[in-house]
């Protein structure tokens, strides 16, 4: 799939996509039996060289996963060929029925997920960065840390006390640039880049064991609620509140960081808020749009349904087919209870702060009528349109196939005028000096 607004959901469990419901730190790990492994890890070491060289064995797979891996081959391929060779498989531990590996190849280390149906096929396979894996730092940028927490302050040349924009990325395993394992859009980092250059600052970061962000001691992965997310962009919050060479502060989420957003200003203080490609439908009704729209069989797909249902009324599910686990396994339930919960517009209304409101004719995500439903709550919010732009914020074909590149090429651009509107919108909110003009002037 394209990305991470919400879910995207394939009957497997492939994160390369932003498909993931949250970021999958594993947690609450048995040790694996000796037969467990000796059944995945010689499938897993096969599916992944098949994988390398772009010739899948379809007839291992059970057929949910055999389409899923069809629809997101070229991401997949990309990301193994930057990995270049698998050097080593170490078994991590077994979770939900699912075996953990951690993938060591010659330039870098993941971590894999597998299943096996009762027929020996693999039914469900995913991969990661491993939490402990570094992104590139920013040389216009400084590395800064708190919460054990890592991200990067940007800051322009020759400005005094500049707004700052605190950019939070969407769902899944994404890293302070806007990017995943196998997709690399890097609009975050476009964006930071791009409100330098407008005299404005910025502070982007990994989420929660996502590449130098840590996870927190004795963490499981059914403790994690959407709150869990908004603790931490608040966290970054205080920490610029502390920082007495930058100016307003401004909250912008991406996707479902739109939605952090807008909690966040509902219980801190913030100078505005932009909501970019940002859901404005409830998650239940989003996900259940999504899977309907996936070809999967129809009573996989009834249990899913039914499943969402029980999650929308506050119940766990405690059984849940092997390939569902991605997305409804017992440890994401509780993530996923706490975003059916959301009502974007209801809580945007609540929000009593300034609101851009970023959308794109062609995200395949996130649609008008999303931006429209926002722009109900708050008809005094700024809206940018651009009738091009997709879910990753680049002009794009409205073809899904035709989107690739935008989705593993950072070199693509952002839609023209998308960082003018932000860094208009910011500086409408920048308090003026005692000459009249916002401060965060360029002194030059």
């Amino acid at each position: 799939m394209p990305r991470s607004s919400v879910i995207a959901v394939v009957a497997a469990v492939l994160l390369v996509g932003r498909a993931a419901a949250a970021d999958p730190v594993e947690h609450r790990l048995t040790i694996a039996q000796t037969g467990t492994q000796q059944q995945t890890e010689p499938a897993l070491r096969e599916i992944i060289g098949q994988l390398q060289a772009g010739i899948p064995d379809f007839s291992s797979l059970e057929p949910e996963l055999g389409q899923a891996i069809k629809q997101q081959m070229v991401g997949v391929r990309s990301l193994l060929a930057r990995l270049g060779s698998l050097q080593r498989l170490e078994l991590i531990g077994n979770q939900n029925g699912v075996d953990l590996y951690h993938g060591i190849f010659a330039n870098g280390t993941t971590i894999w997920a597998i299943a096996l149906s009762p027929a020996r096929k693999i039914a469900a396979l995913s991969f990661r960065q491993d939490a402990a894996s570094s992104n590139a730092p920013d040389p216009n940028g400084v590395e800064v840390t708190t919460a054990g927490l890592s991200g990067t302050l940007r800051k322009p040349a020759n400005v005094d006390r500049p707004p700052v924009v605190l950019l939070i990325a969407g769902s899944g395993p994404t890293d302070r640039n806007g990017n995943q394992p196998g997709l690399e859009p890097g609009e975050l980092r476009q964006i930071a880049e791009g409100l330098a250059e407008h005299g404005i600052a910025s502070l982007r970061y990994d989420k929660r064991g996502v590449g130098r962000s840590a996870v927190p001691a004795n963490f499981r992965e059914d403790d994690l609620v959407i709150g869990s997310f908004v603790d931490d962009a608040a966290a970054w919050l205080a920490w610029l509140e502390q920082r007495t060479d930058l100016g307003a502060r401004i909250v912008a989420g991406h996707s479902e960081g739109g939605l952090i957003a807008i909690l966040l200003a509902k219980r801190a203080p913030v100078s505005a808020i932009v909501l970019l490609a940002t859901p404005g439908r409830r998650f239940g009704d989003v996900l259940r749009e999504q899977l309907r729209a996936n070809a999967m069989p129809k009573p996989l797909l009834d249990e899913a349904l039914a499943t969402l249902a029980a999650l929308e009324r506050g119940e766990s599910v405690a059984n849940v087919s092997p390939p569902l686990l991605s997305l409804l396994r017992p440890s994401v339930q509780p993530f996923i209870r706490s975003l059916t919960a959301i009502d974007p517009p209801a809580d945007l209304a609540q929000a009593r702060v300034p609101v851009l409101i970023a959308q794109g004719g062609h995200d395949l995500q996130v649609s008008e009528a999303d931006a429209a439903a926002l722009q109900q709550a708050r008809s005094d919010a700024v809206m940018f349109r651009s009738a091009e732009m997709n879910h990753v914020l680049k002009l794009a074909p409205a073809e899904r196939a035709a989107q690739d590149k935008s989705y593993t090429d950072p070199g693509v651009p952002l839609a023209p005028g998308l960082v003018d509107a932000i860094a208009a919108f910011v500086r409408d909110r920048q308090p003026a000096t005692a000459g009249g003009q916002p401060s965060g002037q360029n002194t030059r």
